[in-house]
């Protein structure tokens, strides 16, 4: 038999393993060290190509692009991981005009040059067995890569084809050739980092657990906080009757698509699986919070699709987080039986079915105010500690009709105060929920556990009738009356938890503080998802036009599969790239949308707009936008225009994030057809609303856009100047001399032309069937190896089996894949899924400690 090496006998023992030392650098002595130093350079001087070319201070973003590369060059290890955590926020489009290139660009390739030169001169040396390498793709994974690779790149290759052959252009757009290479990004992007992965991976095997989630939970931070700035900014943190559906920082979404959502589902799982394996009480409430957020955001994507992959994603993520538990405690004499377990289980579902059911009866008669003492009360009520159990049924009902009695004269007292003292129910409230947090959680000293058990009850109980207070503050006397009986089986849940039979009761109160703090967090979900559903009125309309809009979605898929003609199109796809250009070519006449792209006449730049077929309706209007500063006063628009027949030139003036509009000013000209002649026109714009631009902690942003609004005609812009009352100029690059800087588009409400709106479809639109069918292949593996196969047993197995089964299921109705840093997210959760397997027990434990 061979000798085990001495690094596999300490680690397989427990004992710890010491981290490699760093080794010296060393000029490159074999091929592949020469061909890791010529892809560094390659990749550096292509990303400071694209540095120096970068629409807003360019000598900043050299700068920055330079410090990045040098940062992946000293911590080659922590680089490539932690770019994954900020590619959600790194969408600055709206700000710099880039469409075909992005920050995603520049942070790729600086990571990319850092970590490979890195490598070429010796320093991301790895003496780690092969044993101890937790990213080891298998000979058939690397086969399935291998295809995938070659079906994109023939993919690319038709679609430039497609577009006319190749033809370079810094401003060019869905139509153009370079469209084809731009959506292979994703994938190329997480096959170039994919080495570095596994390098840094194999030199410290519980980098790839522990960077892995906090990269994943630092892009779910960088979501949500951009969702709920949004939230709060515009239609407002508790408005759930706007037809407003948030963004975050996705600026891919001005044409519609559902990249917040399929974000937020392939990071979520793995926030879940850091809280469920975490021990700090610091960070549990941090994540915790994190959870929070995203939950929040999850629910004003306003998204169907959402609504129904969450639950699967979650019961993924338990299922197989349980069978790991199972499957480490087996051995264990102390393993509860599933009986026993199944009883400890029943409290639990139970507490969270009162308080979903008692919530949406409060909520109804008592609004947000309501809800949030309902769950304050609730929470102390998780969190009663065992020692308020007291010995002898006699005396448990004793100690609970004083407190019953006590509880009552004081929420009578409070109700008094309340009518006499107008909203001082809210501070009484306030106060019931202080003196019950005290006593819940101060430690239980020398106070006899008798007196205790009274005390904590009877302010339990007085909690409690503060809410019926609170509801009879909120809506009268019969708000009052309505929240009695609901709240009459909270009271009952608190006779049964201290009345009941020691042994049925601590079933509940012989929960942890981890557990009971997850189930806190889920209360409060559950207080979102009823104030989501009956505080407003968008989530009912849009649940109740889910047939009628799925059948036009249908109708969508169908015409879109007959876009590809031939056998051959079938067979291997249109092209990367081509499905909004060939449906606004081939597609149905009121299908067609408006186009915008930069012309030149005798050197002098102008931009040309194309009104689409389809009804020119004011939210379907193909908008050409700009960021601005808020204007004083009124606003006066210089354009100097040229039509050919008669046009229409609109022009606008609004409070934007990317879609919807707030406060507004808008007004639309006719322009006279005078074919080759430049025009002057002058347009004036009453002033925003007193306010806009919100306030300092939540601004509002101001965006000023042209379109066409004539339906079929072309309108040529040669120059624009935006004054204020003031006579400042607004405008940047007003004249296109520096190409479409500082503009972006966008198309508020007409989203159907823009996405095969499915990912199997789209993928078949691109790829053809064996492009899709590879494609199927490389996902089934990765949930094969996560699920059943050698990852299951590595930690982050139900994660990234989550991840992908929750993205699967939102891209059933939406393409996904057709923006770049989705793309790039999933599938590097993809590699990750298709590379990782779990490594003996000591290993990763070794080197934690």
């Amino acid at each position: 038999m061979p000798r085990m090496s001495s690094d596999a006998t300490s680690a397989l023992s427990g004992k710890p393993l010491d981290a490699p030392a760093r080794p010296a650098m060393s000029r490159p002595r074999h091929a592949t060290r020469w061909l890791a130093l010529l892809l560094a350079l390659a990749c550096g001087v292509l990303g400071l190509a694209l540095a120096s070319h970068y629409p807003l201070q360019p000598a900043l973003a050299i700068a920055l692009y330079l410090g990045v590369l040098a940062a992946s060059f000293r911590w080659w290890q922590a680089a490539p991981l932690l770019l994954i955590g900020l590619v959600p926020v790194l969408g600055l489009a709206t700000w710099t005009g880039w469409f075909v290139f992005e920050e995603l660009d520049l942070l790729v390739m600086a990571a990319a040059a850092g970590g490979y030169a890195a490598y070429a001169l010796g320093r991301a040396d790895s003496k780690a067995s092969a044993w101890r390498r937790p990213l080891a793709p298998s000979a058939l994974t690397k086969l399935l890569l291998a295809l995938l690779g070659a079906s994109v790149l023939l993919s690319v290759w038709r679609g430039v084809q497609d577009a006319g052959g190749f033809e370079f252009g810094w401003w060019q757009g869905y139509l153009e050739s370079l469209n084809s290479p731009r959506q292979a990004k994703g994938l190329a992007y997480a096959l170039l980092l994919l080495p570095l992965w596994q390098r840094a991976s194999a030199s410290r095997p519980d980098r790839v657990e522990r960077g892995m989630l906090f990269a994943m939970c630092l892009a779910l931070a960088g979501i949500s906080l951009a969702a709920l700035w949004e939230r709060v900014a515009f239609p407002g943190l508790l408005n759930f009757s706007a037809d407003y559906r948030s963004t975050a920082m996705f600026w891919e979404m001005q044409v519609g698509g559902a990249m917040l959502d399929g974000a937020l589902l392939l990071c979520l799982p793995f926030a879940l699986a850091a809280l469920l394996r975490q021990r700090s009480p610091a960070l549990v409430a941090l994540l915790l919070v994190l959870v929070l957020m995203a939950s929040y955001a999850a629910l004003t994507t306003f998204s169907r699709g959402v609504y129904l992959a969450l639950p699967v994603m979650l019961a993924t993520l338990l299922f197989l987080s349980y069978r790991q538990h199972r499957a480490r405690t087996a051995s264990l004499a102390e393993q509860p039986q599933h009986l026993e377990a199944a009883l400890r289980v029943l409290p639990v579902l139970a507490l969270l079915g009162l308080f979903g059911f008692s919530a949406a009866q409060v909520f109804e008669v008592a609004g947000y105010r309501g809800l949030l003492a309902l769950s304050g009360t609730a929470l102390l009520l998780l969190f009663a500690p065992r020692q308020l159990l007291v010995q002898g049924l006699g005396t448990r009902i004793l100690v609970l009709a004083m407190a019953a009695l006590l509880g009552a004269l004081a929420a009578g007292l409070s109700w008094s105060v309340a009518s006499w003292i107008p909203k001082s129910a809210y501070g009484v409230y306030a106060l019931s929920f202080a003196v019950g947090a005290y006593l819940v959680w101060r430690p239980p000293g020398r106070m006899e556990p008798t007196l205790r058990s009274m005390l904590v009850s009877s302010v339990w109980f007085w909690s409690l009738g503060c809410v019926a207070v609170v509801a009879g503050n909120w809506g009268g006397e019969l708000a009052l009356r309505a929240s009695l009986w609901p709240l009459a089986l909270w009271a009952l849940a608190w006779v049964w938890l201290l009345g009941a039979a020691p042994r049925s009761a601590t079933r509940l109160l012989d929960l942890g503080w981890r557990v009971r703090a997850i189930l806190a967090g889920v209360l409060l979900v559950g207080g979102a998802i009823v104030s989501t559903l009956e505080g407003g009125a968008y989530v009912g309309e849009r649940m109740a036009t889910g047939v009628q809009d799925l059948g036009a979605r249908v109708d969508h898929w169908r015409s879109s599969y007959w876009l590809l003609q031939g056998e051959e199109q079938r067979w291997l796809g249109r092209g990367s790239g081509r499905y909004m250009a060939t449906l606004c070519y081939a597609g149905p006449v009121a299908e067609r949308v408006g186009d915008f792209r930069l012309g030149d006449e005798a050197g002098r730049p102008f931009l040309r707009l194309s009104g689409g077929r389809h009804l020119l309706d004011y939210g379907g209007l193909l908008r050409v936008t700009q960021r601005i500063s808020l204007p004083s006063g009124a606003v006066t628009l210089q354009a100097r225009v040229r039509a050919s027949e008669d046009a229409g030139l609109h022009a606008e003036l609004a409070e934007k994030h990317l879609l919807y509009q707030e406060a507004r000013s808008h007004k639309a000209v006719a322009i006279k057809g005078k074919p080759g002649e430049w025009q002057m026109v002058q347009i004036k714009l009453d002033a925003l609303a007193s306010g806009a631009g919100g306030d300092w902690w939540a601004p509002r942003l101001i965006t000023f856009a042209i379109a066409e609004t004539a339906s079929g005609k072309e309108l040529d812009v040669g120059e624009l100047q935006l004054l204020d009352a003031t006579g400042r100029s607004l405008l940047s690059n007003g004249d296109f001399s520096q190409g479409l800087a500082r503009w972006y588009f966008t198309s508020d409400r007409h989203h159907l032309p823009w996405h095969a709106k499915s990912l199997p479809l789209h993928l078949q639109f691109e790829q053809g069937w064996i492009g899709l069918w590879i494609w199927g292949a490389v996902v089934v593996a990765a949930l094969w190896r996560v699920s059943l196969g050698r990852a299951r047993a590595h930690a982050l197995a139900p994660a990234v089996a989550a991840s992908l089964v929750g993205f699967l299921m939102v891209g059933l109705f939406d393409s996904l894949v057709d923006a770049p840093r989705i793309a790039f997210l999933f599938y590097s959760v993809l590699l990750l899924g298709l590379c990782l397997r779990a490594l003996p027990a000591g290993v990763a434990s070794g080197a934690r400690q």
